[in-house]
């Protein structure tokens, strides 16, 4: 900011200088936002619906871009970003049990890639709009679009149906079954609706019990879910420590440290066009994994996205130490890449696949705090771990990763076309090696796939 903070337009200061330490804590207060959003998601998405949820966090998310745009110093950012953390937590905990109760069996692995790839185009947009929008004063806008998407957000979400399952486990029969006809358009799917109905109200009706966060972390649930929710946590858990948080947050910084471009500029640096390369390529990839989603199953995906990650964790290492910058900047772009066809999207449907109805959203809740406490603590710890390690930090991540798929190589069962309540009764004895003949679950029958 060359005119300095106390150069102002319209009374606000056309910067904010702050220290490294203090732009770590506003980074880091949206995931501590997105936290404290999973953890409160569950009892309001039980009390009041799928829908409403996701309703009422775009209204905090538009608080937060409001916050943003008018601004006057570091606290105030902060608190911007932890509003928007929260509407955040709130949104990724409830949609992806929205997205599986309101889909077929075979459609939920491809959405949840589209998930991604929505995402993947958020990201894009963001960092696209970052070429132009990050210098004084114009940044205040940058932030501000957030509150603007929600906007539009909430104007679609009114044209959305409720969930199928929370309508019928408030006993809103002749609602659930018009607007499961709806999702499913011209097919008949009255068995379907029959057993949701039955199902549903034996897990979730006005005298079924519901499980708490307390109750599956300490194991007080009916059924034996160690081996789901360990699966949950490290699926969440691995996403994060697979080093995306460390590229998606201080991707610039890192082209900086291999291109040498200036820290500060008025125009788009090769780095800063670099960054938004990688969106753009990512966004891509998204669409590859929408395709790959209907043809290889979930485990397969997930354990080639992260051992993918540790080949180009390395790689990324040794051209950042031996100074093949070339080697380093693709390897970024495949390691992105990678990340966004299994990692990015596959763990936020474990719950939903293989866990009752009962404990899905408290388990969520579990998985989803486990994700933004790591986006927090790698938030934190990235750069001043890169400063010591420099190139040689990714070395720590191909660790990670190659943890990873060792551990879901033995633990995570497969879960596309098969039925969850087949998953549910035959995982639920606590945490086994999924390898062994007895913890293969069938595929759907073909009368099974008539309303997928």
């Amino acid at each position: 900011c060359a005119a300095g903070p106390q150069h102002t337009i319209l009374g606000l200061p056309s910067c904010l200088p702050t220290s490294d330490a203090t732009w770590g804590l506003v980074i880091s207060a949206f995931p501590i936002g997105a936290l404290a959003g999973a953890i409160s998601c569950t009892h309001f998405a039980n009390a009041y619906g799928r829908k409403a949820v996701l309703l009422y966090s775009n209204v905090l998310s538009i608080l937060g871009g409001l916050l943003f745009g008018v601004s006057v110093n570091a606290p105030m950012l902060l608190i911007a970003r932890f509003l928007v953390g929260v509407a955040q937590g709130c949104a990724n905990g409830t949609f992806t049990n929205y997205v599986a109760e309101i889909s077929t069996p075979r459609a939920r692995n491809t959405l949840g890639s589209v998930i991604q790839f929505s995402t993947c185009i958020g990201t894009m947009m963001s960092q696209l709009l970052a070429l132009g929008l990050t210098v004084p004063p114009l940044w205040r806008i940058l932030f501000a679009i957030t509150g603007v998407i929600s906007l539009i957000h909430m104007a679609l979400l009114t044209m959305c149906v409720e969930s199928p399952k929370w309508l019928v486990s408030k006993d809103r029969i002749d609602e659930a079954r018009k607007v499961l006809q709806q999702l499913r358009k011209s097919a008949d799917c009255t068995e379907e609706f029959n057993t949701l109905v039955n199902t549903v109200r034996a897990e979730m009706g006005p005298n079924a019990y519901t499980a708490t966060i307390y109750d599956v972390v300490r194991g007080k649930t009916p059924d034996n879910l160690r081996h789901q929710l360990l699966i949950a946590v490290l699926g969440m858990a691995f996403q994060q420590l697979s080093g995306i948080s460390g590229v998606s947050f201080f991707s610039t910084k890192l082209f900086n440290s291999i291109t040498n471009a200036p820290t500060h500029s008025t125009k788009p640096t090769l780095a800063q066009i670099l960054t938004g390369m990688v969106s753009t390529i990512g966004t891509l990839a998204a669409l590859f994994g929408i395709a790959m989603a209907g043809y290889f199953g979930r485990r397969t995906l997930l354990i080639f996205s992260h051992m993918a990650m540790a080949i180009s964790s390395i790689l990324i290492s040794v051209g950042s130490v031996k100074g093949y910058n070339v080697l380093a900047i693709a390897m970024v772009f495949v390691f992105y890449c990678v990340y966004i066809v299994g990692a990015g999207s596959i763990p936020w449907v474990f719950p939903a696949e293989m866990t009752p109805i009962y404990a899905v959203s408290a388990i969520s809740a579990v998985s989803g705090s486990i994700a933004y406490a790591s986006v927090f603590a790698i938030g934190m710890a990235f750069a001043p771990v890169m400063d010591v390690l420099k190139g040689y930090t990714f070395l720590l991540f191909a660790a990670t990763n190659l943890a990873a798929s060792v551990l879901f190589f033995f633990l995570l069962p497969e879960t596309k076309d098969k039925r969850v309540t087949e998953m549910i009764r035959i995982h639920s004895v606590g945490v086994h090696n999924v390898m062994k003949r007895k913890y293969r679950a069938e595929l759907y029958s073909e009368k099974d796939k008539e309303c997928m």
